[in-house]
């Protein structure tokens, strides 16, 4: 199994091209405790055509940059909600090789399609046999529609 973790050279990517995005904040760690980056921006996962490979990435929405784009390879991670952060709607991403930790918090106003992201980003993260095309015409693409 593959467990190396590479930070791609892109800048800026398509919206069209990702498989799952939405609205999240990033959060660091001080000390034993995470705290919010109070910026907005974009969680969002896509797969390049050329090479299938699957990137995680996080822009921030006001100035477009794209801050962190990670490759990664199947069953190396697995993002899930925080459940002792009682104060927000804090998400975990947990690679399983390297035990390095990224968490987000949802800034998406609605909370009821929460679990659907979740189990959308396992689902696209750790199943790597079917192209593209095949997710995109198995299942709704889920994206927002941004104001």
């Amino acid at each position: 199994m593959s467990t190396a973790l590479f930070t791609s050279g892109s800048s800026s990517l398509d919206s069209s091209r990702n498989i799952i995005e939405f609205k999240a904040g990033k959060m660091f760690m001080r000390g034993k405790m995470v705290h919010p980056d109070k910026r907005k921006g974009l969680f969002y996962v896509h797969r390049e055509k050329s090479n299938m490979l699957t990137h995680v990435c996080w822009k921030d929405r006001t100035s477009g940059k794209v801050e962190d784009d990670l490759i990664v390879f199947p069953d190396d991670c697995e993002f899930k909600r925080v459940d002792k952060c009682t104060t927000g709607r804090v998400y975990l991403l947990l690679f399983k090789s390297s035990n390095k930790k990224l968490f987000f918090w949802m800034q998406e106003s609605k909370t009821d399609k929460d679990a659907e992201y979740e189990k959308k980003v396992n689902s696209v993260l750790n199943d790597q046999t079917e192209s593209e095309n095949d997710i995109l015409e198995g299942t709704n693409l889920l994206k927002l529609n941004f104001l």
